[in-house]
């Protein structure tokens, strides 16, 4: 994971701070203490049901009508803010990863960091030969590889004696596949897709007290980024 480093946003105590959308989530998550309840998704209404600003609109205002929350015990509440970010998330829709992507933001928010979309690679010995002398690594043959082998090679030895000697070949093992790259990007733009949610729903409802989410958003692909 990539740590972010930044200042600590603080809740506007007059007029309305503008922000962007994850340091709203890590405000709320690291700072307040805000908690994700997944338990009552999909309990009260076909409301809920839905997908994009509609559901995820539709249970802050609820949260909001019932004005209560539960009681932590041993510290403050959290800021109300902080409650409307934990109720958007724990709506999140199935195409921005549902759940999953919703407990993925608050763990990293809690963290400060954000997925991480590099891969190192590296290419090693499947298997080390060891002796008083240090490690060497274990070879096989080539032959065994069928097609995709060599052939024993032919050659005349000292005494005149044609000899075959076997194609000796280091079998390895590579670490950050073209596979586990793919995957590691698909998730990034997942994770941000989910931010583009969050922050379209709070831009258009417009009712955290002292906040304005602005348009800010991390790289779409920042492995092109030079």
């Amino acid at each position: 994971m990539m740590a972010v480093q930044g200042m600590r946003p603080t809740a506007a105590t007059g007029a309305r701070q503008s922000i962007d959308i994850w340091g709203l989530i890590v405000w709320a998550f690291q700072r307040e203490a805000a908690q994700l309840d997944l338990q009552h998704v999909g309990l009260g209404g076909d409301w809920l049901q839905g997908f994009g600003y509609t559901s995820m609109t539709a249970i802050i205002a609820e949260h909001e009508k019932l004005g209560c929350r539960v009681d932590g015990g041993g510290r403050s509440d959290p800021h109300p803010d902080a409650d409307l970010v934990a109720s958007a998330l724990s709506v999140l829709p199935e195409g921005c990863g549902g759940q999953k992507m919703a407990l993925t933001i608050v763990e990293h928010a809690r963290a400060n960091t954000m997925p991480d979309w590099r891969v190192e690679t590296s290419i090693k010995p499947r298997d080390w030969f060891i002796n008083r002398h240090g490690e060497t690594a274990k070879t096989a043959d080539a032959a065994a590889l069928g097609v995709t082998g060599w052939p024993a090679q032919q050659r005349v030895n000292r005494k005149g004696v044609r000899v075959s000697d076997a194609v000796r070949y280091c079998p390895v093992i590579v670490q950050g596949s073209a596979a586990v790259v793919a995957a590691r990007r698909r998730h990034w733009l997942l994770f941000r897709a989910a931010l583009l949610e969050l922050r379209t729903t709070f831009q258009f409802a417009n009712d955290l007290t002292s906040w304005v989410v602005s348009d800010q958003l991390p790289p779409l692909r920042p492995w092109f980024v030079q």
